[in-house]
């Protein structure tokens, strides 16, 4: 493409070229890190969230500056970074249908791949100007608020960590983890993206807000999957975070409704008991139901601050929220 730089792009275009330039950024890794990071590209998502940065990025024409494509590619390199360290640290063996990289090259291998990874998310986005616009001061932040949604990862993670097996987590700590862990990548991508589409302090951080809520419930809905499919599926190990220890939403429902699952759960957890009758019990009051509730919750609130977008963004984010969890049935508007 020449002049790319110079041009806007349509969202499709806009996020396919984040992931191009993702997958360049990798194939460009050093001997040894490269065959990790080649295993990694085979396992790429959606990108759910380089198309959140992408459509908080774009105007009333529909088009997105091309900074907003570096953006998205520098969240998506993270975002991987995270899944890296993520999989050493749950001991999980698959992802998305393909050997994890500490399966396959072990823990130490992997961790380093996940830093290699952090450090070109950074650099990638340390080339982008965010200072062009009416408030320089704000937009220049955009490198601090970066590194703080990073701290927020690390704390989210930390939080689920010090909580592993304890089956008294109660909804508002469950909140508290996951609005580090995954919600805060959203929440920053979002406000980057509107700020790289000019919009103002008030509409960027309500965009902000937006993306938080829909990171919630995007996290609830998948911890649903633990509950509620087969591996095939879901693709990870169904009933794997529940026998890892890790307590999520569905669960805390269930016993808050039959207090009687509570000791249950701890068996399966130390590994006494098997964990498909206690799935079998949370599915049976309903837990995984009442849990996908409260993720339409989220997602109602994240409809509702799209009120300041400008009407064509506001449509596209809305079918990017219903696309992100087809499962949630939401009266939002």
């Amino acid at each position: 493409m020449n002049n790319i730089e110079l041009d806007k792009l349509d969202v499709e275009s806009g996020v396919a070229e984040a992931h191009r330039l993702a997958q360049a950024a990798l194939s460009n890794s050093p001997t040894g890190i490269g065959e990790m990071t080649a295993h990694l590209a085979q396992s790429t998502g959606k990108g759910l969230r380089s198309q959140l940065l992408v459509r908080a990025a774009m105007d009333e024409a529909g088009l997105a500056p091309y900074a907003a494509s570096r953006a998205a590619a520098a969240v998506e390199l993270l975002h991987m970074a995270t899944l890296a360290h993520d999989d050493v640290i749950d001991e999980a063996d698959t992802r998305r249908g393909i050997a994890t990289l500490n399966k396959k090259f072990g823990n130490r291998s992997a961790i380093i791949c996940g830093d290699y990874l952090l450090s070109l998310s950074l650099s990638m986005l340390a080339e982008i100007e965010f200072e062009n616009g009416d408030n320089p001061v704000f937009r220049s932040s955009m490198a601090s608020r970066f590194a703080k949604a990073i701290s927020f990862i690390c704390q989210g993670e930390y939080g689920q960590h010090l909580n592993n097996g304890n089956v008294d987590l109660s909804v508002f700590s469950y909140l508290r983890v996951i609005s580090g862990k995954t919600a805060a990548l959203f929440y920053v991508s979002a406000l980057m993206g509107a700020v790289l589409g000019g919009e103002n302090e008030t509409t960027a951080f309500a965009l902000g807000n937006f993306g938080q809520r829909l990171g919630i419930a995007f996290q609830i809905a998948d911890d649903c999957k633990d509950y509620e499919m087969d591996k095939a599926t879901a693709q990870k190990p169904v009933g794997y975070d529940l026998r890892s220890g890790i307590v999520t939403l569905p669960l805390i429902l269930a016993m808050r409704k039959n207090p009687c699952l509570r000791e249950y759960a701890q068996a399966v957890i130390r590994n006494e008991k098997d964990a498909a009758a206690l799935l079998a019990e949370t599915r049976a009051v309903r837990g995984p139901q009442m849990a996908r509730e409260v993720a339409g919750r989220f997602e109602e609130k994240a409809a509702r601050v799209l009120a300041v977008a400008h009407e064509r963004k506001r449509k596209s984010l809305l079918a990017l929220l219903r696309e992100a969890l087809p499962a949630i049935s939401s009266t939002a508007q």
